[in-house]
């Protein structure tokens, strides 16, 4: 597990997200097919990178 962001790979997958994020797997796919969070696939596995979750984190979404 990732406690701060410096521990963070510059590539995420799916689940590291999901376990960072501590939210849901159809959450998160709910974020990704929306644009909420920018992410791309490789093959049928998405792929999130940090710089990419980390403005998503720092977003005012209120």
């Amino acid at each position: 597990m990732y406690y701060n962001e410096n521990e963070l790979p510059a590539i995420l997958t799916f689940a590291e997200a999901v376990e960072y994020l501590y939210i849901g797997r159809n959450t998160l796919l709910k974020l990704l097919h929306n644009g909420t969070i920018k992410g791309f696939k490789v093959g049928n596995r998405w792929r999130i990178k940090k710089e990419d979750l980390l403005e998503f984190m720092n977003t005012d979404r209120a």
